[in-house]
């Protein structure tokens, strides 16, 4: 289907390919003629297609996983959605080259492109991080501290940002040091909301630094593939029946994503393909390690 696998490929492909030609939107006060113009605006237009793909086949996913709602990670990839979601529909109010001529020197564009890219990328740094970070470090994380994490970053970044948007409406300029004192109240929630999030990134290292001192330590080795640290380590929510080999990798299936741990397994094979290739050429003695 549209939203299944195949879906989100094609989408990630599309917005591959459109992307290398969406650049001109940048670049609509400079003068272009009207059919550049019409162009970059139709293109910048058409990428939303694949972007809302992507957004609900995220969503569809979520619905069709078996999950627990405490559950940190999915605390930040709801986070994730919503911050990218807001950012692409403010995108696409600023594909129209009419309306970029009117806000892209305001406020607005400010709002747009933090949320898709600052909030987006630093949500994306902090789910790799609660990923890997108890099979890295063999310490596991706080899940209070990290859900208390998730609440003070997400008021942070959107009382920061968010009232730009109207900011940005109401036609005030960036890149000045003196306003209309109307704007006051808006500007106070912004810097409210920027200092909280300052804040929350500290509290972010924090949660790290207690998660090494504390001590908690993680049932399970990096870089063993053995089938009873699978059963120990991985969630009893995510356990298979295993009526063959077990599987060792990302496994879709229809009632949505089943994830398993198959990190180390993926490590280990990859270490043995390469001891073997080298033995090629090394007329079969073997690697010494």
């Amino acid at each position: 289907g549209v939203f299944g696998y195949l879906g989100m490929v094609f989408a990630m492909g599309s917005i591959v390919c459109l992307g290398s030609v969406v650049w001109g939107h940048h670049m609509f006060m400079v003068g272009f003629d009207l059919q550049t113009t019409v162009f970059f605006s139709s293109v910048t237009m058409i990428i939303g297609i694949p972007t809302g793909i992507k957004v609900f086949s995220w969503l569809y996913m979520l619905g069709g996983c078996r999950f627990r709602l405490r559950n940190p990670i999915v605390w930040w990839v709801v986070g994730f959605i919503f911050l990218f979601t807001v950012g692409g529909v403010t995108g696409v109010v600023l594909s129209a080259s009419v309306l970029d001529s009117l806000l892209h020197d305001t406020w607005f564009v400010v709002a747009h492109f933090h949320y898709v890219l600052s909030l987006g990328s630093y949500s994306s740094v902090v789910i790799y991080m609660l990923w890997s970070w108890p099979l890295v470090t063999g310490y596991t994380i706080s899940k209070f501290l990290i859900q208390g994490h998730w609440v003070s970053s997400m008021v942070g970044f959107n009382l920061c940002f968010f009232p730009m948007h109207f900011l940005g409406l109401f036609g005030l300029p960036r890149r000045v040091c003196s306003f209309d004192p109307c704007f006051v109240w808006l500007n106070s929630f912004s810097s409210w909301g920027a200092m909280i999030s300052v804040c929350s990134a500290f509290f972010f290292l924090f949660i790290l630094w207690e998660s090494v001192v504390s001590g908690r330590r993680v049932l399970g080795i990096w870089g063993d593939s053995l089938l009873s640290v699978h059963l120990k380590t991985v969630p009893f929510m995510h356990h298979e029946t295993f009526s063959k080999d077990p599987v060792t990798f990302f496994s879709y299936s229809r009632s949505g994503v089943c994830f398993n741990f198959g990190f180390s397994v993926f490590f280990s094979v990859v270490w043995d393909k390469a001891c073997d290739f080298i033995s090629r050429f090394n007329n079969g003695k073997g690697v010494i390690v």
